[in-house]
């Protein structure tokens, strides 16, 4: 495998444009899809050929909801969602891309998005996002910095554009497919379609021709019906997935029930969020906008908050920090991809210092209590994050895209 960095070095991928061009006749499938992230997953593909159940590697290597949209995608475009997510961790990892890299790609797959740049160097042709971009989270539009919409997105392209086979096609046919996806089959740096074909057989693929794993271990179906279709949990813990949105952008306080004593009040987008969480799990929020913490992280953006059980039930703030992501194994580090599911970016709770219940959180400076993130474009790691000494809103949050049906008055918007 290459490293992350290696992937994000510009790259021969002029002939992504130029595949564009050839396949400016093919396929009109509609932009706007269901909102994948809370969708049930199947295990046949548009052909009738089965999926490959999960094995351990990619559960290891592959975050759940990440799993899910890659399993969707496949479905959707009938592909082979081992091969889909092998292309997908060989351009991004497990890590979050650049939003667009110097090439002029961008987003989970690294697709082709600005015209005259090396992945697209005809200015006068449409780039590839803007032929194939799919709205797969349902909120109006391809934003390249959605993961469901550009991972939908490199499904779409696989099959007509770089000539990737129906679900159950041989390895050499998704060989190829990999060698027109990076515009060459390896360079100097990379066998780029030897690596990802060998870790999609990691994943499961066994297409005629496939070699054997080289991890037969790893390579075997997790156990535990993690191998099967639908089962796997959703971003937030069943909580309805995640969307972006931009505004209204302003402080609102939340409901006398859930801020008992001094009023609280967070950034308006994700109220809807916050009162649906502090209600279901019976919370109390003791901290929201603020300007005596971090001043780098969400509480000055009014992205975080700070709650405590209204009636002292410790479980139900465990059931809370469960439902959002948090794991005893990534308590140290509360931090998403792997201990925060998206909308959330950072949840602190027992094993995090100073956060948890009264029996974790010895010593305790702030009191016992649970902290939930919000990600915003100005998170720690984003291109907006500064430190903030007065409200200055982000320009976008993710919020809950299900029952908590945050973002204000507003649509979401991506992006």
């Amino acid at each position: 495998m290459t490293s992350h960095e290696t992937n994000q070095r510009p790259r021969p991928l002029w002939a992504l444009g130029l595949l564009a061009v050839l396949a400016a006749a093919v396929v009109a499938v509609a932009g706007t899809f269901m909102a994948v992230l809370g969708a049930d997953i199947g295990c046949v593909g548009g052909s009738g050929s089965v999926q490959a159940a999960p094995t351990k590697t990619a559960k290891q290597e592959i975050a759940p909801w990440k799993l899910k949209l890659y399993r969707a995608a496949a479905k959707r475009f009938d592909i082979d969602w081992t091969f889909l997510a092998s292309i997908g961790y060989q351009e991004c990892g497990n890590g979050a891309c650049p939003e667009i890299n110097p090439s002029g790609c961008g987003g989970a797959m690294q697709i082709a998005v600005v015209r005259g740049s090396a992945c697209s160097p005809d200015p006068s042709v449409p780039t590839l996002w803007e032929r194939y971009g799919v709205d797969a989270d349902g909120d109006g539009k391809a934003s390249i910095t959605s993961p469901a919409d550009s991972i939908f997105t490199g499904a779409r392209i696989l099959r007509p554009v770089m000539g990737a086979p129906r679900t159950g096609g041989s390895y050499a046919a998704y060989r190829e497919a990999a060698c027109n996806y990076y515009g060459a089959c390896a360079d100097g740096l990379t066998s780029y379609a030897d690596e990802v074909m060998a870790r999609a057989v990691q994943y499961g693929f066994r297409g005629a021709g496939s070699p054997e794993p080289s991890d037969p271990a790893g390579a075997r179906p997790a156990p535990s019906g993690n191998g099967q279709c639908g089962t796997s949990q959703s971003p937030s813990g069943g909580l309805g997935g995640a969307k972006r949105v931009n505004g209204p952008a302003e402080l609102k306080s939340l409901p006398a029930d859930i801020t008992p004593g001094t009023p609280e009040a967070c950034d308006s987008r994700i109220i809807a969020d916050v009162i649906y969480l502090a209600r279901r799990f019976g919370q109390v929020v003791t901290d929201c906008f603020g300007l005596g913490h971090t001043p780098d992280g969400e509480h000055p953006l009014g992205a975080a908050i700070d709650a405590a059980p209204k009636d002292g039930n410790w479980a139900n703030t465990m059931r809370l920090a469960r439902a959002v992501g948090w794991k005893p194994s990534c308590a140290s580090s509360g931090s998403r991809p792997v201990c925060a599911d998206p909308p959330f970016r950072f949840v602190g709770y027992n094993g995090y210092p100073n956060h948890g219940d009264p029996a974790h959180c010895v010593p305790c400076s702030g009191g016992p209590h649970i902290h939930i993130s919000w990600q915003t474009s100005a998170s720690p790691g984003m291109p907006e994050n500064a430190s903030r000494y007065s409200y200055i809103p982000a320009t976008w949050i993710e919020v809950l895209a299900g029952p908590g049906s945050g973002g204000g008055s507003g649509k979401g918007k991506r992006g």
